[in-house]
């Protein structure tokens, strides 16, 4: 189905450690970390004008045996990487990889590791010679994995070290609604801890500009309007709030990424006032959703108010004009945090 309907990608949130409590936002405590968002390109065919996540669509190179003669060479035996896989059941995303394939929980994290370097010039690597620290190295490594995603492996192969896999850890999936124009994509989304952010370098080609910012101030630069979330990205952030301090949320990330991979698809739903868009654990959310979207555009003749009513069971977006709400009172599967509501918590009259 992958084929046809959609392409599998890669993501990474980067969270790094703040100096200082910094991009202060009423109604919530001071937090000691950042995360790192991307502007894409005006002129982009997929989400043009979003600030995202880096990342972007995994290749064959990504999932390629010959990585695992370059972790061997860093000292990595197959048992090592093994441990990258846990007891949950495995997704979909995993499952339909070829038997000759690198474990599929490598690949993606490798693809997730090539984009972000490729977008923002930031490599998460181990046992990287010290030469390659200079920065016309970087730049010029950089510029042949933009232009061919294979080089990537040619690169370690030729300088030493190896891509940090085990530093990333897995955090959800979503899959890009069947409601959406064009091109669709499902997406596994990583989560990495740094204890200083790199200085990330945009190539103001496919990426126009980054911010390294606070969860609550970027939501709140969202809801004013000054920056574009895609939901992926707002709902992801929207559970941020729940932790203030980096070392906390880099925990819970650490032992939750062991539990499983959630997926979330939303179904994308026009009513009377607004569009609602249902999330997996809603009352609302479809036992048979519509992956391929044959069926079409679904009206539904109710107010976003009375859609409430109808449900006891709560995990959606609604867009009412130009007010956005993320609406959750589910518990998550795999011991995940919910996300919270950016509006209620700091006051909807201060927009």
């Amino acid at each position: 189905m992958a084929g046809r309907f959609w392409r599998e990608a890669a993501t990474l949130i980067i969270v790094g450690r703040a100096a200082f409590p910094n991009n202060k936002v009423r109604g919530f405590p001071d937090s000691n970390y950042n995360i790192l968002l991307l502007k894409r390109n005006n002129r982009s065919s997929f989400m043009p004008g979003a600030s995202v996540f880096p990342g972007g669509v995994v290749e064959a190179s990504d999932f390629c045996e010959d990585w695992l003669n370059v972790f061997e060479k860093c000292g990595y035996t197959a048992s090592d990487l093994r441990h990258l896989r846990n007891s949950a059941p495995l997704p979909e995303l995993y499952t339909n990889k070829p038997a000759h394939y690198i474990l599929p929980e490598i690949g993606f994290r490798i693809g997730a590791i090539r984009e972000t370097f490729e977008e923002s010039g930031i490599l998460l690597a181990r046992h990287l010679p010290r030469m390659y620290h200079e920065q016309h190295e970087v730049d010029r490594w950089r510029r042949a994995i933009q232009k061919d995603a294979n080089k990537f492996l040619a690169m370690f192969h030729e300088i030493g070290g190896c891509p940090a896999v085990w530093d990333l850890h897995e955090w959800i999936s979503w899959l890009t609604p069947s409601s959406q124009k064009g091109r669709r994509f499902n997406t596994i989304f990583f989560i990495t801890f740094l204890d200083s952010m790199p200085k990330p370098a945009f190539d103001d080609e496919e990426v126009v500009g980054l911010q390294v910012i606070s969860p609550p101030a970027v939501l709140q630069e969202w809801y004013k309007g000054n920056v574009w979330l895609p939901p992926p990205q707002a709902y992801e952030i929207s559970r941020f709030l729940n932790f203030q301090c980096f070392e906390k949320l880099k925990r819970f990330a650490h032992q939750r990424g062991k539990k499983g991979l959630d997926h979330y698809f939303p179904v994308v739903n026009h009513t009377i006032n607004g569009i609602v868009s249902f999330l997996p654990g809603d009352d609302l959310y479809p036992e048979h959703p519509d992956y391929s979207g044959e069926q079409g555009a679904i009206e539904i003749k109710s107010t976003l108010e009375e859609l409430q009513k109808t449900a006891t069971h709560l995990n959606r977006f609604e867009l009412e004009g130009n007010v956005i709400r993320i609406i959750v009172n589910v518990v998550p599967k795999y011991g995940h945090v919910q996300a919270l509501d950016f509006l209620s918590i700091c006051g909807k009259s201060e927009f």
